[in-house]
């Protein structure tokens, strides 16, 4: 299945898919499905103008992706993108629950946790597995780590392209620490063969994690502190790939004013009091506050959710035999709201539908971009934490 606007499964004459926010399957008429921009320029702007290609190399960014840019002198006029160039798809239809598990935990290897919690969930709301609370607030703890690692890569990617390198290096120092620290308790920098379904996959010991994830985030915020007060720094940030409207996921779309955080929806974070941070610049600047303001949150959602876990066993439930339930939910990602939909049959996914938060944030980025000068690209683009590797199909 090519991703879309919409996690989506056409299943014989019936569409069913997610509203964002929810883990309902409805069932809707098949038009309007969103693509992928693969249209063309016209050859009225191609006369006028200069088109830019732009990858798949893609100069300092870390993932391949191809862009043409459509140019006049330092000005964007347009830019469009096919993430295609260097296809990733991933076969999880066929293959057992188990099976498609450890292959969305590697899907995005840097989000492993927030993917196999996503997939877990919904293939234990299909089985009807009671799954303990220890586990969920578990499962909280290792994605609210992973999202304060994701923030703190998107931080350097910002400050190593404003040439701002002490704060650059300091803040990759602080992910090298807390990955250290997560490999310590979980057994791996990623969490990878932590989840199972219906459990957990080894045993970990959480007594100093709190303390430790308190102490990077306190020395980051007196980076940012530093950072706020240097005006070279956010004049490479402001008013760069602004985006307004909720066509856009995560920070971003907190970064446009709309408080609206996946994670105030969800049953696992039901008690956790905390506050969704939000920004209303809409820009790159506005992005960053965001995940920063983020990083902290995450500290906090984590102290509490250790203090409510007692003993956990390790090892997974029995899989349960499921004829042909269709099954959705959605997690809220540090890159934004992912959906998903499973078809399970017996023990195998028999079909699966998924949207990632990355392909909304690059439609955004793509509308953004125009009006803006080639300086702003990176700035833009690195502040949205697009993930290339999450936006392949699935099959």
């Amino acid at each position: 299945m090519k991703q879309s606007g919409v996690a989506h499964i056409i299943d014989g004459n019936s569409y069913y898919t997610l509203e964002r926010f929810t883990d309902v399957p409805v069932i809707l008429a098949s038009e309007g499905l969103n693509g992928f921009k693969h249209e063309n320029f016209s050859s009225t702007d191609t006369e006028r103008l200069s088109v830019f290609p732009y990858g798949p190399s893609s100069g300092g960014m870390v993932e391949s992706v191809y862009f043409d840019i459509l140019t006049q002198g330092e000005k964007i006029e347009d830019v469009r993108y096919d993430t295609d160039f260097k296809n990733r798809s991933i076969k999880i239809s066929g293959l057992s629950m188990n099976e498609g598990l450890l292959r969305m935990e590697r899907m995005n290897g840097v989000h492993a946790a927030s993917y196999s919690t996503l997939f877990c969930q919904i293939c234990e709301k299909g089985m009807n597995l009671d799954v303990p609370e220890g586990v969920e607030l578990l499962r909280v703890a290792m994605m609210e780590a992973e999202r304060i690692s994701s923030h703190l890569f998107v931080a350097s990617r910002l400050t190593g392209g404003a040439s701002q390198n002490i704060a650059h290096m300091n803040i990759l120092l602080l992910r090298e620490d807390l990955l250290r620290a997560i490999a310590s308790v979980f057994g791996h920098r990623y969490f990878f063969g932590v989840n199972r379904i219906g459990g957990i996959g080894r045993p970990v010991n959480l007594k100093e994690f709190g303390k430790k994830v308190r102490l990077i985030s306190d020395e980051y915020v007196e980076i940012f502190n530093t950072l706020m007060d240097s005006r070279i720094f956010i004049d490479r940030l402001d008013k760069s790939a602004i985006i307004k409207g909720e066509h856009s996921s995560g920070p971003a779309l907190r970064g446009s004013g709309i408080n609206r955080d996946g994670r105030n929806f969800h049953r696992y974070y039901e008690g956790l009091d905390f506050k969704a941070t939000t920004s209303e610049g809409g820009d790159a600047l506005a992005r960053f506050i965001v995940r920063s303001g983020e990083i902290v949150e995450s500290v906090g959602i984590i102290e509490r959710a250790i203090s409510r876990i007692g003993e956990i066993k390790t090892g997974s439930q029995g899989v349960r035999e499921v004829e042909g339930t269709i099954s959705g939910g959605f997690m809220e990602t540090p890159s934004g709201d992912a959906s998903m939909l499973l078809k399970i049959r017996a023990d195998k996914i028999e079909s699966i539908g998924f949207r990632s938060p990355s392909i909304l944030n690059m439609e955004a980025f793509a509308e953004s971009i125009p009006a803006s000068t080639f300086a702003d690209f990176l700035f833009g683009y690195e502040s949205l934490g697009i993930w290339i590797s999450e936006m392949g199909d699935l099959l």
